[in-house]
């Protein structure tokens, strides 16, 4: 079954990202769901809001063996959504659908994972704007355009190591800023 990740999903958020969870559940239900709140105390939120939609869940600290196809795994472990990116098919990076300034969304790039945000990022506006005309990230409107996103790279999934190798190039020609700043301020210090 194919694993969508839904990464660092923040409180204020929780609503769209519900209803962006349902809209995957609905068109793709062989898909497994790993739905990675920010914040921990969140679970027992979470825990009513799927057992009240009809969502078979799972905390990820009870999954001993794999989880059957349809299955949200409410991930309630610290240190794994790295590598979680790594097994997915697809990613949604939370922070990103209130104004909240993002999450990073990098991290699903080193696994050639064309990450999904919504319209809000600012946090992370030093990466640049080139990333989303370069195809390395995709920005929707709201939860809706999220879930178009994720479920056409469900139905066509990106060569994940030209991903990967288009992402290393993209932050290779970025390197060198704090080189460049020290440089600017050892200038103007005289030294």
């Amino acid at each position: 079954s194919p694993l969508v990740v839904l990464g660092s999903v923040r409180a204020e958020e929780e609503e769209a990202a519900a209803r962006l969870l349902g809209r995957l559940r609905q068109a793709r239900p062989e898909a497994v769901i790993a739905l990675f709140p920010r914040h921990l105390h969140r679970l027992p939120a979470w825990q009513a809001r799927l057992t009240s939609d009809g969502a078979p869940w799972v905390l990820r600290s009870r999954a001993q063996a794999p989880v059957t196809p349809g299955t949200v795994l409410l991930w309630d472990v610290f240190g794994e959504l790295h590598q979680a990116y790594r097994l997915a098919a697809t990613a949604f990076v939370g922070g990103s659908l209130a104004p909240l300034g993002g999450q990073n969304f990098l991290e699903p790039l080193a696994w050639g994972v064309v990450p999904v945000i919504g319209p809000f990022w600012e946090t992370f506006t030093w990466v640049g704007e080139e990333i989303f005309a370069n195809g390395l990230a995709r920005q929707a409107a709201d939860w809706q355009a999220a879930a178009g996103l994720l479920l056409h790279d469900l139905a066509h999934p990106p060569d994940r190591e030209a991903v990967a190798r288009q992402a290393r190039a993209y932050v290779a020609a970025r390197r060198g800023g704090t080189r460049q700043a020290a440089r600017a301020a050892s200038a103007l210090l005289g030294s």
